[in-house]
């Protein structure tokens, strides 16, 4: 299997109804999500080969994410139906004044059924494996199956990427925490929002929360800042590029969209300075926009300053 970037999790069919509180609303807007198959677009997007390793159920919410991933490009070989476990959804919807609540129903869903068997036999000719925090506290098979993925991706020469993506309402913080340090020892990078690494560092102080993104033993974190922006701390030291100035629409999905920019560059060989510089400005491109995933950028309109002017100008 030769793949630029392997990712494995739970894509999840959303009912977004589109900045309005869904008991005021009779339309809303489907469409596949969740931070693994976004990432997997948006890679797939700016040219990479990128494969998807989960389940879904035997079900027509199933069917759709498979074909929604295939027609963007992203190999789904290692995308099973089962008939054990229905597809989970979710439901997102705007409460005023730009506050987005999603609610889940992925409980004992098909995704949480991933297990170690799922993986491929090996991981030659795959030179990246990113994966989430949230696969980490879906099911203790799913944590077994990304942590066995981890290990076999580093025995064969391949990078590592880890968001924290932490969720509270999967799992008490403590256990959140727990999962993400651990998996982070297996990491080559870790990408960890502001509030992420506030809540494992136990306080909202900037030098606590710096301090603990330093500690952490990998060659690259980095810091997402609350409002965009971000900073890094390698072997080079610390660096840090600012939040893009657009006017937020829906930011779910601005994370997934930094570490699909981010990761886009690393992959292209480039800069530290300059992936940065990519993940903020696929992250701000996607804000912009309704969709988790709709606003990210094909190959043919991508480059970071192209992103920042359109998304100035939307």
């Amino acid at each position: 299997m030769d793949l630029d970037c392997l990712t494995l999790g739970e894509p999840l069919i959303c009912f977004d109804s589109m900045g309005e509180p869904l008991d005021s609303t009779a339309t809303v807007r489907k469409y596949v999500a969740g931070a693994e198959s976004n990432f997997a677009i948006g890679l797939a997007r700016l040219g990479h080969a990128v494969g998807y390793v989960g389940r879904v159920g035997a079900d027509s919410c199933g069917r759709e994410i498979v074909r929604t991933l295939r027609g963007e490009g992203v190999d789904v070989t290692g995308l099973t139906a089962t008939d054990a476990a229905p597809t989970a959804i979710l439901l997102k919807e705007c409460l005023g004044s730009g506050r987005v609540e999603v609610t889940y129903h992925r409980a004992a869903s098909a995704g949480s059924t991933l297990d170690v068997s799922d993986l491929p036999e090996d991981f030659d000719g795959i030179r990246r494996l990113h994966v989430s925090g949230i696969t980490l506290v879906l099911s203790p098979s799913a944590r077994d199956a990304t942590l066995a993925a981890m290990r076999r991706a580093r025995a064969a020469g391949a990078r590592v990427s880890l968001d924290a993506n932490f969720r509270l309402k999967l799992a008490p913080v403590s256990v959140l925490v727990e999962q993400f340090e651990r998996a982070a020892t297996l990491a080559d990078e870790v990408l960890i929002g502001r509030s992420e690494a506030a809540l494992c560092a136990g306080s909202d102080d900037d030098v606590a929360v710096e301090g603990y993104v330093r500690s952490l033993a990998v060659g690259i974190a980095v810091l997402k800042g609350r409002r965009g922006g971000a900073t890094a701390f390698s072997d080079e030291g610390r660096l840090e590029v600012p939040a893009r100035p657009v006017d937020v629409v829906d930011p779910v999905g601005a994370g997934d969209a930094f570490a699909v920019g981010f990761l886009h560059a690393m992959l292209a060989g480039e800069a530290l300075p300059d992936a940065l510089e990519s993940g903020g400005a696929v992250a701000a491109r996607v804000i912009t926009r309704h969709g988790d995933y709709h606003g990210l950028p094909y190959a043919d309109e991508f480059s970071p300053t192209a992103q920042l002017e359109m998304a100035v100008r939307r």
